[in-house]
């Protein structure tokens, strides 16, 4: 299986389930040495990563409001 190009390549467009079904295939096809394998799994951390900081942020601002004050 081969994505296309584009929607590899620009991430910031490509829905999370392209890029999680990607990552998937690619897995179920053994294909995790490739490439492409590593980009879209780069690509899928990222976005984790984003999205738990932000929830970590709120989650902090909760216990602590009187940070926000500060």
């Amino acid at each position: 299986m081969s994505l296309d190009e584009a929607t590899i390549s620009n991430n910031g467009t490509s829905s999370d389930f392209t890029l999680l079904e990607g990552l998937y295939q690619l897995a179920v096809t053994g294909h995790t040495d490739d490439w492409e394998f590593e980009r879209l799994n780069n690509a899928v951390y990222e976005r984790l990563l984003s999205s738990y900081n932000s929830v970590d942020m709120g989650i902090h601002a909760m216990a602590n409001p009187q940070s926000l004050m500060d």
